[in-house]
């Protein structure tokens, strides 16, 4: 019960994850079935580089949050300088745009090609992007936690969902047409969200220089995290679409995309830390909490549906369905668990303003990880291995993680154990099926020891 309060703010903000997991079960057999692999490998690439938005930012978002709680009493002007902030981005940004726009002729070659429309509607939608992190930072700051969830929904998911379902009556659409509606979603949700902002006087001119502080100490290392991010996260689906081709990118995204929306369970459950961590005085307790539900009871809830995923996975997809796949959402499910644990040990970071101590572990893995990831794709190594490196990465950054925050974390060792058991339940899941079970059995029934 002395969690009720972060239980019932994080499942609000979760609930656009759970409702685009349904949805996305719907979208993506549809988009596929309508326009084939190779149109919704280029549409998942698309989306993926829409990242860029967030990290052109410049960890302005997270500065709003942190700076809002920081000084309660000026949250109204802290959320007018970061509106103004992001203006001033977006026209730079756009001035930059426009000036490559003019050289493009001097630069083209007969072997590139790219049509001009989608990259008029890629420049919008990730300045779209760009200013969605603020107008979100805000609303997170000031705990507009069910109009933040709305919009979590139409801009991740729907803006994602819809121009794959309407293929069910415009089965003729190509991706220019696609892209070109999710981009006006996403346009129509910022829209809406500055003028609740505005209405809502949530937003205030005042002088100080609160969020510029902020930002000077601490936007580099939330950029530097943000391109890290970017590296670990998408580097992996470039180098598949360019070496291995977009139809094996479309195996290795599915079930990527699907399991993918666990994290915005993390993002739910951080957005709601990210506040009440930047106060002055804070307690550790929904934050260890937190860690408990991602490093042990949702792991364990995935693990029990296991024997269902190839059933579900042949009854969703049809004839697209193939057994890379089913490997990989096996393989993916327990990778985003870690990664959504991480994704909870970086707000702390960030929220305490010592996000340098993550960058530095990121850092020294990420030449290791990209050249492993280079020579797998390079190679034409399997997806399946490739989807074990991405794995591999994820638990040795959680261990590190957890072992710079030990000081805060209670029963720090049980989350290794924890772990350590989870990689060998998913081993035995491939390879004895026996044994898979009895691990399973032996861990429910401690969990049930422990809950009495």
């Amino acid at each position: 019960m002395q969690n009720k309060n972060l239980l019932t703010n994080a499942s609000v903000l979760s609930l656009p994850g759970i409702l685009a997991i349904f949805i996305s079960l719907v979208s993506i057999p549809i988009h596929l079935k309508s326009a084939g692999a190779e149109n919704y490998g280029n549409y998942i690439i698309f989306h993926f580089l829409l990242t860029l938005g967030s990290l052109l930012n410049f960890g302005l978002g997270k500065s709003i949050v942190v700076s809002i709680n920081n000084f309660p009493k000026k949250s109204k002007s802290v959320s007018y300088y970061g509106i103004k902030y992001t203006f001033l981005l977006s026209i730079i940004f756009s001035i930059l745009f426009i000036f490559l726009i003019l050289i493009k002729d001097t630069f083209s070659t007969d072997s590139i090609t790219i049509n001009p429309n989608i990259l008029n509607y890629f420049f919008i939608a990730v300045i779209t992007t760009l200013f969605y992190v603020s107008l979100e930072g805000i609303l997170q700051g000031n705990r507009k936690f069910k109009s933040l969830s709305f919009y979590n929904l139409i801009f991740y998911s729907l803006s994602m969902s819809i121009p794959s379902l309407s293929l069910i009556y415009f089965k003729n659409s190509g991706l220019e047409n696609l892209i070109l509606l999710s981009v006006l979603i996403k346009l129509s949700t910022i829209l809406i969200m500055f003028f609740v902002i505005i209405n809502n006087n949530i937003a205030k001119k005042t002088i100080n220089k609160i969020l510029f502080n902020n930002l000077k100490k601490n936007s580099k290392w939330l950029t530097l995290n943000s391109i890290l991010v970017q590296f670990y996260d998408l580097f992996d689906k470039y180098l598949v679409k360019i070496f291995i081709g977009p139809v094996a990118l479309a195996s290795y995204s599915i079930p990527q995309q699907l399991t993918g929306k666990l994290s915005i369970l993390s993002k739910g459950f951080s957005a709601f830390l990210l506040p009440f961590l930047s106060k002055k005085k804070f307690s550790n307790n929904d934050f260890n909490t937190t860690i408990k539900i991602f490093l042990i009871f949702i792991p364990t809830i995935i693990f029990l549906f296991f024997p269902l995923f190839e059933l579900f996975l042949k009854l969703w997809l049809g004839n697209q369905f193939n057994n890379n796949i089913l490997a990989l959402t096996k393989i993916f499910s327990l990778s985003v668990i870690f990664s959504c644990a991480s994704h909870i040990l970086v707000t702390k970071f960030e929220a305490t303003q010592t996000l340098k101590h993550n960058l530095k572990i990121e850092f020294y893995l990420m030449p290791f990880f990209l050249a492993l990831l280079f020579y797998l794709t390079v190679n034409s190594f399997s997806i399946f291995i490739i989807g074990n490196l991405i794995l591999l990465k994820e638990i040795i950054l959680l261990f590190f993680r957890l072992k710079l925050l030990k000081k805060s974390i209670d029963n720090l060792k049980i989350y290794y154990i924890y772990s350590i058991l989870f990689l060998l339940i998913l081993f035995f899941s491939f390879y004895n099926q026996i044994i898979f079970y009895i691990l399973l059995f032996l861990l429910i029934f401690n969990l049930f020891k422990n809950g009495k």
